[in-house]
């Protein structure tokens, strides 16, 4: 279990990612990007940015590129914010929750539609 200190660490990166994104960095590819978690290692050295996009054109590993490739300017806003001391190295990890959350809806959908389908045809 991650200490407190670590876990107020992830909220308040988050915040920065998140504020960075809207605000500061002007790339129309990462204009869909939310980044909904960060999990920081325990000695601080590395962080695990989640994210998902909403824009149907990009692809998860075109927008993980163009992360990647900004990952200095994160860092430098990390900085800046002086919640750390050392900053850590940025790994970023497309976050499948939303996808897979959409696959069992259509599969309960089709589910539901199949058994209405199986009453409708034992009233008859």
């Amino acid at each position: 279990m991650a200490s407190i200190r670590i876990q107020r660490l992830e909220k308040e990166l988050l915040k920065i990612f998140n504020i960075v994104l809207t605000n500061k960095i002007r790339d129309k590819k990462l204009s869909w990007v939310t980044i909904t978690s960060v999990k920081v290692t325990p000695d601080m050295q590395y962080a695990r940015v989640f994210f998902s996009f909403f824009e149907s054109g990009s692809s998860q590993h075109t927008i993980k590129k163009v992360l990647t490739k900004s990952s200095g300017f994160f860092k430098k806003e990390i900085a800046a914010a002086h919640i750390m001391r050392t900053i850590p190295e940025l790994t970023f990890i497309f976050d499948e929750t939303e996808e897979k959350a959409r696959n069992i809806d259509a599969l309960l959908e089709k589910i539901s539609l199949e058994s209405n389908v199986v009453d409708s045809e034992d009233e008859s």
